[in-house]
């Protein structure tokens, strides 16, 4: 298993891992949010185009004989309360495993060079969002010891 930082010719796997963590999400929550058109440009490709070399964004791959299997992708934000002491956190965009290697240490492996890159950059948390319907989502992130910090709601309208 190799495990690395996202090049260019990463991209379009990573990009199909979101769409296929996007229909995971719906067809678990059953939420309509979760619809979206393949059609439409999203932005993903060229966010994470961008995202290569840049000091406060990285996506690291998992791969077996020169295929992806896995990703994680993170970057630096500003932290949700305006008044905090806490300026800046490590936010976890996405993250995917392909079904046959779950279960086999890949995503603890690859969040923990997310945390390590986190570490570097001098941040002290890392947040993310998980999905409330999500249940296989906050059991893997509570494994790797996240905790429930505070809750978002929508209305729809």
């Amino acid at each position: 298993m190799e495990y690395k930082e996202m090049t260019v010719d990463d991209v379009p796997e990573v990009v199909k891992f979101y769409y296929q963590l996007a229909y995971f999400i719906k067809d678990e929550t059953g939420d309509e949010y979760f619809d979206f058109d393949l059609s439409r440009e999203t932005g993903l490709e060229k966010y994470l185009l961008e995202s290569i070399g840049s000091p406060h964004a990285i996506t690291f791959v998992a791969k077996e004989n020169g295929k992806a299997i896995a990703f994680i992708s993170g970057e630096v934000r500003d932290c949700c309360l305006p008044i905090s002491i806490v300026r800046k956190v490590g936010y976890i965009n996405g993250a995917f495993v392909l079904p046959g290697y779950r279960r086999q240490g890949v995503m603890k492996k690859l969040e923990s060079m997310l945390l390590e890159y986190f570490k570097r950059q001098g941040l002290s948390y890392i947040e993310l969002n998980v999905i409330t319907g999500n249940l296989l989502g906050k059991r893997s992130w509570e494994s790797l010891g996240y905790k429930t910090f505070r809750e978002q709601m929508r209305k729809k309208i």
